[in-house]
């Protein structure tokens, strides 16, 4: 008989309300009173974030409930372990929680973010062949049932560990898995290149997702050659456009491609990436690196996928077997032509060793096998530190010799935007799973209090920080660009980065980030063109004298009917356009005035476009910059 055996009368469906139980047979040394039995799970994926087991109210949600031995009093507790925030009375420092001691039992296999059901003996022992039937969503007080990962998993892991009396270390007895099903398919997404050539075939791939996200078909066709005689050009002169639609008539479901532009003999295409990931290797959840580009090239359908781990969690135990679990995954699956793979890391932590904070930053290598280095201090005290300052960093890579940049990462940490680093910070994340931090007065903000207005994108563009645009989702399940991120129990929409590359190749998207020739959007594949005086997103525009009028285009192709398009110029709105429900949009506007530059930097301006779209879709572009002859 196992120690520990996961069941369920039914399914279990990602997203629902459903019963499980968990059946635990006692091995070993008695567990005294004052001791307990926990089971554990992984919480990232989860409907809600705070949906860990109660006992306390039997017809509310989440209701759990234990039966053991005769003789034996039993209290129950459920409780999220997150990886960086301790109970305020269990005497812990920050980055050092309960989390680290189950990963201390079971490495990767254990998420740092854990929902927890602690079974605490008040009276009487459990003795070795005693049982304990746990009930997750016991439904016979009117409960209507415990909440089932967002998730699909085809082994959710559960854990059980036990304490032999009061204070005693955690002991692991055993786990199980049960399976996560999709639940119906809800959505058709169709994803097509967004730049052809008028003689190319079109590869066209659909996904079939659930509610939550999860994939329950997938499809890739090819058509035709585009015949160059597409849908009415927003602009005479311009590229034809066009969309595909596809009815998968097995499960009734319709959808329609992004914008395709027919270009003749383009100069560069347009890739959709997600570079912004987290994986079991910190506090992803429990999908492996393997799993997280599985996702990313064959569910997502992006072009090119970084893991973005943090430093903190790759450094536990064992980093350098950790970062090359990182480097095969990215050698492994990064496939020219098919799909692109970057080596990266999340820099979470710089500075906190001196007592200093400013900011989380990604660190992204155009190299197979760079090295990894750790300043996070997480993990109460189970990694070592290599560095303390993101200058430090930096030597080190210099030192190596590897080519690498720097991504700031505003919308969850507090950027200091005087420890900006120039000659590698080429991009700043504008948009996650967090809201939008592009500024504090925009739609879907970052949330209260994460982050003021001067650490914003715009008060980084503001002092003239030279970046360019990304959006990323920030998942924390393992799933990049999942449609549905729910790994907080936020449930927002996925980040997108657009570059502007020669093709589909590590060096040539590495190119595109470093060049700033890219854009964000909030999980759209908004189609959008930005040039000032012929120069376009990310470049620079050299003025032949100050008075010299500025030449601003924009043309967008949406995704839904368009609401709005701005022009924002040294962090004010210059101008905004109507997009009158239209889904597409051209315009040419001449900025006549004498440029004034930031006050921060008197010689240098800079213009980038906002869209609007219904539904919530936006996108923006990275700016054009001007610089004003001395």
């Amino acid at each position: 008989m196992r120690a520990v055996h996961v069941s369920s009368p039914e399914p279990l469906i990602a997203g629902s309300l459903a019963t499980w139980e968990c059946r635990i047979v006692l091995r070993g040394a008695p567990v005294e009173g004052g001791g307990c039995v926990k089971i554990a799970y992984d919480l990232r994926g989860e409907s809600g974030y705070n949906a860990f087991p109660q006992a306390t109210d039997p017809a509310a949600a989440n209701f759990a409930s234990v039966t053991g031995p005769d003789g034996v009093e039993l209290a129950l507790e459920g409780y999220r372990s997150h990886h960086n925030r301790p109970p305020d009375d269990s005497g812990r420092q920050l980055g050092d929680t309960e989390s680290y001691d189950w990963r201390d039992l079971l490495g990767i296999y254990s998420s740092l973010n854990l929902h927890v059901l602690a079974i605490r003996i008040m009276s009487g022992r459990l003795e070795a062949g005693d049982e304990l039937r746990a009930t997750f969503g016991d439904t016979s007080g009117g409960s209507p049932g415990m909440t089932v990962p967002g998730q699909a998993k085809p082994d959710w892991r559960h854990w059980v560990c036990v304490e032999r009396a009061a204070g005693a270390p955690l002991e692991l007895l055993g786990g199980d898995t049960v399976i996560v099903h999709p639940g119906p398919p809800e959505r058709l997404v169709v994803v097509a290149p967004s730049i052809v050539a008028p003689e190319e075939e079109v590869p066209v791939a659909h996904v079939a997702l659930d509610a939550c996200g999860n994939p329950v078909r997938r499809v890739r066709v090819q058509f035709p050659a585009a015949a160059g005689e597409a849908d009415d050009s927003p602009m005479d002169g311009a590229n034809p456009l066009d969309r595909i639609r596809i009815e998968d008539q097995r499960l009734g479901l319709s959808g329609q491609s992004n914008p395709i532009e027919v270009v003749e003999e383009p100069r560069y295409r347009l890739f959709w990436g997600e570079i912004h990931g987290h994986t079991c290797l910190s506090d992803g959840g429990q999908r492996t690196p393997d799993q997280f580009y599985h996702w990313g090239r064959d569910t997502a359908l992006l072009d090119f996928a970084a893991i973005a781990d943090h430093d903190f969690g790759i450094a536990l135990y064992d980093p350098e077997k950790h970062w090359q679990m990182v480097l095969d995954a990215a050698r492994d699956f990064n496939e020219s032509g098919r799909f692109v793979t970057l080596p990266g890391w999340e820099i979470s932590h710089a500075g906190e060793a001196a007592g200093q904070r400013y900011g989380h930053k990604n660190v992204y290598f155009l190299d197979d096998d760079p090295p990894f280095f750790t300043s996070s201090t997480y993990g109460g005290g189970r990694a070592s530190v290599d560095y303390t300052h993101i200058e430090e960093l930096v030597e080190l890579l210099e030192r190596v010799r590897v080519s690498f940049m720097l991504v700031d990462h505003t919308s969850h940490m507090q950027t200091d935007w005087e420890r900006f680093v120039p000659e590698y910070t080429r991009l700043v994340e504008v948009y996650s799973l967090f809201g939008c931090s592009e500024a504090k007065d925009v739609p879907v903000p970052t949330g209260a209090g994460r982050i003021p207005e001067q650490c914003t994108a715009r008060a980084g563009l503001d002092r003239g920080r030279m970046v360019g645009f990304t959006a990323g989702t920030d998942s924390h399940m393992g799933a990049p660009a999942a449609w549905r991120e729910t790994s907080f129990g936020h449930g927002k929409v996925p980040g997108l980065t657009a570059v502007w590359a020669t093709e589909l190749t590590r060096h040539a998207i590495f190119d595109a980030l470093w060049h700033r020739r890219t854009y964000a959007t909030r999980g759209e594949r908004i189609l959008l063109h930005t040039a000032v005086n012929g120069r376009m997103m990310g470049e620079e525009v050299l003025l032949p004298q100050p008075e010299a009028p500025r030449r601003v285009a924009i043309a967008v192709a949406s995704t839904a009917p368009l609401e709005r398009i701005d022009l924002i110029h040294n962090g004010a709105t210059l101008a905004s356009w109507d997009g009158g429900g239209n889904w597409e949009f051209a315009v040419e506007y001449e900025h006549t005035e004498p440029m004034a530059g930031l006050a921060a930097e008197p010689d240098l301006g800079y213009y980038y476009a906002r869209v609007f779209q219904d539904g919530g879709g936006m996108a923006w572009s990275s700016p054009t910059w001007v610089i004003r002859p001395c």
